[in-house]
């Protein structure tokens, strides 16, 4: 997850994207609690990893669309199941996928859901190493990822986000997976007076980049879903979800929360080169396998 300044990380995992962390706790463990008395076989239980770039709705198919059922159990991307013990106030890369993965196959769910985000780079091994699989790459329109970047957390934001790529810092998760060809790209267009957004849109390109990077569209085991069909179709959406993932979603406590987006507003005026990278970007993923 992109890194906050350290004043507002108290509020930030107090309430989380909206909802309480509080409440998100205790419904996770009313279901544990269920499922104490009434387990899935091992059989029926799958893992479904969430995918593509921060700022994308990714939060809100977790806990909007996926948390409403009880056959469903949602790791936060802060669980220490999923990054260890006593990890950093934002550390979310996980440990070894297969001691992660043993972990969550233990867990009695039918199906056990994660967005392991900073690990996108590698959606291909989690995805082999996951076993009984399904897999979502959520997609949203760079400009209003950008906007979102910013207002989150900061205008200086989106510039630490591309420094590690211009570093080639392999302890970092934004350079894995980072070819020659992306490297340089960011490094010639960094090298300008970008703006912040300018700098956000552009790690959004680097992000979903790596979906075309590992092919991801020939694996039957992974759908693109747009956060705009998501916010402004839901019964669709749910539908469709339902159908992947192999558990019927409750439509009437999740429609309800959805909340409709309207028409995209005029944005700020991107560089014209990062504007004219990120508008191909988004154009290759028509005709790409969606929900």
């Amino acid at each position: 997850m992109a890194h906050a300044s350290p004043a507002l990380l108290p509020s930030r995992h107090k309430d989380r994207d909206e909802e309480p962390l509080f409440g998100r706790r205790a419904r996770a463990l009313g279901k544990r609690l269920a499922r104490s008395v009434v387990r899935a076989r091992s059989s029926e239980r799958r893992v479904v990893l969430i995918f593509g770039c921060q700022r994308s709705g990714t939060t809100m198919l977790q806990q909007t669309f996926l948390d409403r059922s009880w056959r469903v159990l949602i790791l936060e991307e802060h669980d220490r199941r999923l990054i260890g013990p006593a990890p950093g106030p934002e550390e979310t890369t996980w440990q070894e996928y297969s001691t992660v993965l043993g972990r969550i196959r233990r867990l009695p769910f039918e199906v056990v859901a994660a967005k392991p985000l900073v690990e996108s780079a590698s959606a291909t091994a989690l995805m082999d190493a996951a076993g009984a699989v399904k897999a979502i790459w959520m997609l949203r329109r760079y400009p209003e990822v950008a906007q979102s970047n910013v207002s989150r957390f900061g205008p200086d934001n989106p510039y630490r986000d591309l420094q590690p790529i211009r570093a080639r810092d392999a302890r970092d998760w934004r350079y894995k997976g980072v070819t020659e060809e992306t490297w340089e790209t960011v490094t010639a267009l960094s090298n300008r007076r970008l703006t912040p957004f300018d700098a956000a849109a552009l790690f959004w390109w680097t992000r979903h980049q790596l979906y075309f990077d590992q092919r991801l569209w020939q694996d039957d085991r992974i759908r693109i879903l747009r956060y705009e069909r998501t916010c402004n179709q839901p019964d669709e959406v749910i539908r469709s979800l339902s159908g992947h993932i192999g558990v019927a979603l409750p439509p009437g406590s999740i429609a309800s929360r959805v909340r409709a987006q309207p028409s995209p507003a005029e944005t700020r005026e991107l560089d014209p080169d990062v504007e004219r990278l990120c508008g191909k970007l988004w154009d290759s993923f028509n005709g790409c396998p969606e929900l």
